[in-house]
């Protein structure tokens, strides 16, 4: 089947001027403090001592490594403010990592695709990283069919179809190669299999949905119990419905198509849009939706919007702006551009309290481009978001960004996900003349 054409080629960043020139001063010491791996080592054990949760730095990982430093340095070197051998230099290193801690997934963040996602970025730049992705595409297809996607309802975990780390990341990424191989296609296709089936009927008493996540898949917080004792269903972007929804409808436009598919797609878009309860300003998605002992679905419990990437509203808007992308749907394209305006209207009163990627002002930022071509709201927020992400800023800190993640715990985090590449790779994309490719990484797309 034929690629859906875009419906705009818009791409709207900053105007040249004294805001881009801090943009510039910015991402160049965030790039000259992270250009050399024994730093970012020493860097990643400093934060491992900072942060009361930390995550392990695996080189080869796009979200927690030197993969996903390297695409801070791509970008850096095409706007002039790095250069392409401290990219490829890191790049290098991640892949030799994997000879001593193999890749053991397929996930997107910190898994097999990802990583061949950033060696993609490098390869349009330096053909002779070709044949490095080919044995990556090679291994993820490999991966993937020797994966078992459990098909028992009221036993899935988010981990099995999310975005980060399940299905839906490995999708979105294999729907971005080109050429794929017969392998890679029938990878694909068992992954487009199992996510449509997790839209399907459910059969079991007391299942709303077979995405439904219960107590015994819970991670081992207290609170998701209290919250949620009879289970919920997944809102955000980063590991519930959005993403998979996204990664759907990305495949399609792609061509890779399976029985059911569209279906899926319209299942999955339809609970999504009637999720939402209202504030003054708009829809407010909650991060999960809640079922009684019978498997109803409750009524949302969470008053505010969490002003995020990972969860809430802004990523909700961003999902469903990549399934209207990919279907050419005006309607569902204008549903997402008046949640993302309502989002808006919320910052202009609070804050994100950290400046990072995951669950940061970043991340509202990055979905302020994404949004921008179509949201008049959301071009005229674009220079306020972009100080505001500046004003982060700690000449102090070895990285300048500091995750805080907690009131007050401060974590000097060289990660792509929570650290400061992440914000400084997004304050590069302001400077774009085009949509970043990284964006796949957090929107399917």
């Amino acid at each position: 089947m034929p690629r859906v054409p875009d419906t705009t080629d818009s791409w709207i960043g900053l105007e040249d001027g004294p805001l881009a020139e801090r943009v510039r001063r910015t991402v160049t010491h965030v790039s000259e403090r992270t250009s050399d791996s024994t730093k970012l080592t020493e860097l990643a054990l400093r934060s491992a001592e900072q942060s009361p949760q930390p995550t392990a730095w695996y080189p080869p990982s796009v979200s927690s490594g030197q993969a996903g430093v390297t695409l801070l340095h791509l970008c850096a070197a095409s706007a002039g403010l790095s250069s392409l051998d401290t990219a490829f230099g890191h790049i290098r290193e991640a892949v030799a990592a994997t000879s001593i801690e193999p890749l053991s997934g397929p996930g997107l963040f910190a898994g097999t695709s990802g990583l061949a996602l950033t060696v993609a970025e490098c390869v349009r730049l330096e053909p002779r990283f070709r044949p490095s992705l080919d044995r990556l595409h090679e291994q993820l297809a490999n991966q993937v069919l020797d994966t078992d996607y459990p098909r028992v309802e009221r036993a899935v975990s988010d981990l099995d179809y999310d975005l980060i780390t399940g299905a839906a990341g490995v999708l979105a990424h294999l729907s971005s190669v080109e050429e794929p191989t017969d392998r890679m296609r029938e990878a694909a296709e068992r992954l487009l299999d199992y996510l449509i089936w997790l839209t399907g009927p459910a059969r079991t008493p007391a299942t709303p949905h077979r995405w439904l996540l219960t107590p015994e898949v819970y991670p081992p917080l207290p609170s998701y119990r209290e919250k949620w004792p009879h289970g919920y269903l997944n809102l955000g972007l980063s590991h519930g419905m959005p993403g998979v929804a996204a990664a759907l409808a990305v495949a399609w436009r792609a061509g890779l198509r399976r029985p059911g598919h569209r279906d899926a797609i319209d299942t999955l878009t339809t609970w999504i849009v009637a999720q939402p309860h209202s504030d003054e300003h708009g829809p407010v998605w909650s991060d999960g939706t809640g079922v009684s002992a019978e498997g109803a679905e409750l009524a949302p419990s969470c008053a505010g919007d969490q002003l995020a990437w990972c969860y809430g509203t802004a990523g909700v808007a961003g999902a469903l702006l990549t399934v209207a992308e990919s279907l050419g749907d005006d309607s569902l394209r204008k549903v997402a551009v008046e949640a993302f305006e309502a989002v808006l209207e919320r910052t202009a009163k609070t804050r994100p309290l950290s400046p990072t990627l995951c669950h940061g002002h970043a991340g509202l930022l990055m979905l302020c481009l994404e949004l921008a071509p179509w949201s008049a709201a959301a071009r005229a927020a674009l220079p306020r978001l972009t100080e505001e992400l500046l004003d982060y800023a700690d000449p102090q800190r070895p990285l300048l960004f500091a995750d805080q993640d907690e009131p007050g715990v401060l974590v000097d985090d060289p990660t792509l996900l929570t650290g400061a590449p992440g914000v400084a790779l997004t304050l590069l994309a302001t400077l774009s003349a085009e949509r970043p490719g990284w964006f796949r990484l957090f929107l399917a797309r």
